[in-house]
This record gives structure tokens, C-alpha cells and sequence, in this order.
């Protein structure tokens, strides 16, 4: 017995009582159509003919009561259901398909069902025995403009285009009863009815010879553009200032553009407002490109305005234009033996720098900085070009003494004529920058040891130590550690190769621990993953049950994978590639060592 029922006993004549469960709860019209076992169709069907009776309950629902009475007569109501048909099964039997069915009963060729959503059998009936002559009243699928003038163009031979078909729906030839993603749908059966009527066939000829007539006479905007010889930004803005609007799908008369054509004095102007970048000015006063600064420099030419321009990523540049009449006039100047500019080859001196000198470029003036602070305090500066930045970065070595400061290189920048105009776009000691100090730091003698650790695991204890010189290169220490009863990790060994049996013959930590603190004692201890093996080392010597204060203390660890992806400018860590054994790891770090304190400027 579930919740939703209780027991009420029975008793018939010569029977005993009998426990009848009954309903205590409502039923869905889904619960009741389970209840009675039938399928979907068959419930609506039922509910539609009025064989189920109305919600007795204001939830919607029928009482437990009436589920009980309903499910006790479910063979003989299953009886009364009539034959009815949904909208599917009627399409069906009239050989219909959804768009001709949904035209048909917009156009009510077809009733609406008597006992919705379904139709009688004797309405199907009906239906049936004219659907020859019903499918033939049905509108046809209307059309969007392109496909109806394809239409028209098979029927009356004209040139129909689909701009033609809105210039009928003006004149009241067309008309829209649709539309699809925001397009017009038209009437097909009024178009089909033009060829066969003189009169509006006459005004589809009309409006076809419209058409190609402007076309005929009008022009594109590039089309325009081409027959005067200008930009369509020209175009463009001669048309606004003389108030010449475009036509028809935005073309221009040609009778228009021939009077453009005709004004002489316009066709000079808009000659000589033409702009141009450096290299094509260049090209249009038949100079070298440097001939070209030289005049810029002496204040011959100027730019009228300037473009910004995208340069590689998230990079940007103002190239300035020059108007082709400054470049004209320019080359008018008396005094300067324009035809000795022209003539000068690639590699030669400029004729033009008895005029005046080229301004030093960014990268000139930064440079010289960079020499001069080199030289009044004797240290080496790295300059770096940040392209993606537009930005210099300079970094430099500290003498013994702690010189020269940060605030004394910002001093000198701000002094020096040639960068200080540059210094918003200039950053002083950078991370690179403490990187590079920090690594010829370590390679003096006595100063650091590279090392490397090979593991039982990435939470495991040491296996492997290697220690080397970094100052020289000399193995400090090289052996194997016997880990005890820490098992290696399938993984860890996948990647070093040691055998449990090699691991049985090496010493142990309390053993290796005393030449190991012997090698580091003083020192710096740089490593590839520092934190991997610093974490592993202090596991292992905690496990032993030595002190670990013996350890080097954690500012005394550097790691060398970060250190180079700051000195290689990069986000993401680079891989060593060595061997994956304590030995071939460590002279594999060392190198790097090495290159990090060996900047290239740039």
C-alpha cells in the first residue's frame, strides 16, 4: 500500500471481506493517463470528446474519488472514445505539407477542429473527398524578392531584378503577406497574374527600363573615383561640401561626375590635397627617402596630419602624410640644387646636409646615453628595445661602492640632451635587470654552487645529489643516497632510470649530509626549481633527524628557471632538457648561469 492509498474492506455475499485500496490524492492529467494505461493520444482524444470529465479540483486535477471511478471504467470509456484526428494525421491524409496546410487554414479552406485540437472523423471524411480541388485553391508559398524576380524574368522574358520587385509593392502590383528574418515574403499568385494582364505588364516593362536606364547613366562610388582619378575619401568629401547626394543604390549621375571632371581649378585642388606617407612623398619628389628627412628636418615640408598605424601586437604608430602641393611647392625653393638631390646614389652623402642635420633618432639618443653613463661611471648598461611596448629599458652594473644609484641615473637621464626628450618612454632598472646582477654575483669564486636532486617522488626524499662550483664548474659532490624505506614511485623512476638495486649500495643520508653541508657551507645554492629541491632536501634531512638549521637558509636558494624566463622576457617557464640525473642536470643549469651574466644589449 502505497501513501496515496488506503484500505476500505468489501464484502459480497459468500465472500469474505476483501481490502480495496483507494486514492487519497489528486492526479495529474499525466498521473491520470497513467493511471488508466493509456497512451498520449488516446487520453487526449478521450478528454477532447468529453469521455473524461472536467477537473473536479480548482488545482487543476481530479480527486483520488474520481481517479478510482475512472480507472474501474477504463475498458468501457476506452470504448467511447471516438475516431478524431490531430492536425498531423489530417495533414496526412490530405496529401499536404506543413507550409500548405498552414496557407490552408490561414485562407480557411480548411475548418476549425470541432472538438479541438482535434477534427472528427466526418470533417476528415469531408475533407478528403475534395482535396484534389482544395490543395488547387491553396496560395501559393510566397517569395522574397530575389526568387520572385527570377519568376517574373521566366515569365515575361524581362531583365527582372529583385530591386523591382519593391518598386511593384509601391505601385500596388506586389504585395507582402510574409516575412522571413526581417525579409519581405510576396504574393506569388499576383505576380503570376502581370504577364497575362496588358496593363501591369506594361508597368513591369516601365520599371525594368527605369532601372537599367540609371544604371546605364550612374556610376559607382568606385566607379566615380576611377573616372576622375581620385580616392573615394575625395569623392567623398567634394560631394558633401557641393551638396551632390548619390541616386539609386547609391550611385552618382554621370552627368554629375562630368561636371566635376570639367572644373579644372577643383581637379587641381583635390591634386594637390592628396596626402601621402614619407615613402611616397619621397617617390613623388624623386628623392631618396633620406633626401626626404632632410627636408622635413629643414622645415621645407611639413605634415598636414597624421595616421595611426597598428605595428605588429597591440602596437601602434603615427605615420604622418604630406600633401602633394607642399611637396610641389617645396621642390620650388630656390637655393638648393634639386637636381643634385635627384641625382645622388644610394650610400652617398646627401647633397642636403649642407642645409641642415638630421635630428637623432630615439634609438641614437638612448644608445648615447647608455655610452656616456658607461663612461662616467665605468660599469656596463644594458639598453633593451620593448617593441611590444614602445618603451626602452635600461639596466646597468653596480660598482663596489653601490654607484650608480637609480636616482643618479635618473638625474643623468633628465640631463642629457638627447634621451631627456624620450624619457617618458624610458624605464630604468628593471627585474632583467636585478636578474643579470644577481647571476654574476653568484659565478664569483667562493660565492654560490649549482646543484640538482633526483627524487623518490615529487613528495619524496632524496636520491640523488649532485654539487657543483659555480665560480668554476667543479663537482663538489656527486653520489647516489640510499632512501631508506621510502619506495621510488614508478613515475620518479620512469624519469631517472635508478634502480632499487643501485639505491641499496648508497649511502645514506646521515652519511652523504656532512660532505653535502661541507659543499654549501657559505654559499648561495642556486638550482633549476629551486623550491623543489630545497622542499626535498629539508624533507630528507628532517627524516634523518638531523638539524635542519644546518640548511642554507631560504634566501640563500635562487631559482634558475625563474631567473631565466625574467632574463629571456618571457611569461612561462623554459624547459633545462638535460638527463634527468643529479650530475648531467646541474652542468646543464650551469649554463644558463652563464648566459644570464653575459648580456647582449639591444
Amino acid at each position: 500500500m502505497t501513501d496515496t492509498q488506503q484500505t476500505t474492506p468489501t464484502t459480497e455475499p459468500g465472500t469474505t471481506a476483501v481490502a480495496k485500496p483507494r486514492r487519497t490524492t489528486a492526479h495529474t492529467a499525466a498521473q491520470l493517463q497513467t493511471a488508466l494505461g493509456w497512451n498520449q493520444a488516446q487520453f487526449g482524444r478521450a478528454v477532447a470528446a468529453g469521455v473524461i470529465p472536467p477537473c473536479d479540483m480548482k488545482t487543476p486535477r481530479w480527486s483520488g474519488s474520481t481517479v478510482d471511478d475512472l480507472v474501474a471504467r477504463r475498458n468501457e470509456l476506452a470504448v467511447m472514445i471516438p475516431d478524431l484526428l490531430d492536425d498531423s494525421q489530417l495533414m496526412g491524409v490530405l496529401d499536404l505539407s506543413f507550409g500548405d496546410w498552414r496557407r490552408a487554414r490561414e485562407a480557411g479552406l480548411i475548418p476549425d477542429p470541432a472538438r479541438p485540437p482535434y477534427w472528427t472523423r466526418t470533417q476528415a471524411d469531408a475533407l478528403t473527398e475534395h482535396a484534389s480541388q482544395l490543395r488547387g485553391q491553396i496560395p501559393p508559398q510566397p517569395l522574397g524578392a530575389r526568387r520572385c524576380a527570377e519568376l517574373l524574368a521566366e515569365l515575361t522574358g524581362l531583365q527582372v531584378d529583385q530591386a523591382d520587385i519593391g518598386d511593384l509593392a509601391k505601385r500596388g502590383l506586389a504585395s507582402v503577406v510574409d516575412d522571413y528574418k526581417g525579409w519581405p515574403l510576396y504574393d506569388v499568385a499576383a505576380l503570376r497574374a502581370i504577364p497575362g494582364d496588358a496593363e501591369r505588364l506594361a508597368v513591369l516593362t516601365e520599371v525594368v527600363a527605369e532601372r537599367l536606364a540609371w544604371l546605364a547613366s550612374s556610376l559607382t562610388m568606385r566607379e566615380a573615383a576611377d573616372v576622375l582619378g581620385w580616392r573615394e575619401f575625395d569623392l567623398e568629401c567634394v560631394a558633401t561640401e557641393r551638396h551632390l547626394k548619390p541616386g539609386r543604390f547609391d550611385r552618382y549621375a554621370r552627368t554629375d561626375i562630368a561636371a566635376l571632371a570639367e572644373d579644372e581649378d577643383l581637379m587641381e585642388q583635390v591634386r594637390r590635397d592628396q596626402l601621402l606617407g614619407p615613402e611616397q612623398a619621397a617617390e613623388h619628389a624623386e628623392m631618396r627617402r633620406r633626401d626626404f628627412d632632410y627636408c622635413v628636418a629643414a622645415g621645407w615640408v611639413s605634415p598636414t596630419t597624421y595616421v595611426e598605424r597598428e605595428v605588429g601586437r597591440r602596437k601602434t604608430v603615427d605615420v604622418p602624410l604630406y600633401a602633394v602641393g607642399d611637396i610641389e611647392d617645396m621642390l620650388l625653393i630656390e637655393g638648393v640644387d634639386w637636381e643634385a638631390v635627384r641625382a645622388v646614389k644610394p650610400g652617398e652623402v646627401s647633397p642636403l646636409r649642407e642645409h641642415t642635420r638630421l635630428p637623432i633618432s630615439r634609438a641614437q639618443a638612448v644608445r648615447g646615453f647608455c655610452a656616456q653613463l658607461s663612461a662616467d661611471y665605468s660599469v656596463e648598461v644594458w639598453p633593451h628595445w620593448w617593441n611590444a611596448g614602445d618603451r626602452w629599458e635600461i639596466d646597468w652594473e653596480y660598482r663596489e661602492d653601490g654607484h650608480p644609484t637609480k636616482t643618479e641615473v635618473a638625474a643623468a637621464l633628465a640631463a642629457h640632451p638627447g634621451a631627456a626628450q624620450h624619457a617618458d618612454r624610458i624605464t630604468l632598472s628593471t627585474e632583467v635587470g636585478e636578474v643579470i646582477r644577481w647571476a654574476r654575483s653568484a659565478l664569483r669564486p667562493g660565492r654560490a654552487v649549482v646543484l640538482d636532486t633526483e627524487t623518490t617522488g615529487l613528495d619524496g626524499v632524496v636520491i640523488e645529489i649532485a654539487v657543483l662550483d659555480a665560480a668554476t664548474g667543479e663537482t663538489l659532490l656527486d653520489t647516489l643516497v640510499n632512501p631508506g624505506p621510502v619506495p621510488v614511485e614508478p613515475g620518479a623512476r620512469a624519469v631517472h632510470g635508478i634502480t632499487d638495486a643501485e639505491l641499496a649500495a648508497a649511502p645514506s643520508w646521515e652519511e652523504v649530509a656532512p660532505a653535502f653541508l661541507a659543499a654549501i657551507r657559505g654559499r648561495h645554492a642556486p638550482a633549476y626549481n629551486a623550491p623543489f629541491d630545497a622542499g626535498r632536501i629539508l624533507t630528507t634531512h628532517s627524516m634523518a633527524g638531523l638539524d635542519v638549521t644546518e640548511l642554507p637558509r631560504p634566501d640563500h636558494w635562487w631559482c634558475l628557471m625563474q631567473a631565466r624566463s625574467v632574463w629571456a622576457r618571457v611569461g612561462y617557464w623554459l624547459p633545462l632538457g638535460g638527463g634527468h640525473r643529479a650530475l648531467g642536470d646541474a652542468r646543464d643549469a650551469h649554463k644558463p648561469l652563464h648566459a644570464i651574466a653575459s648580456p647582449i644589449a639591444r
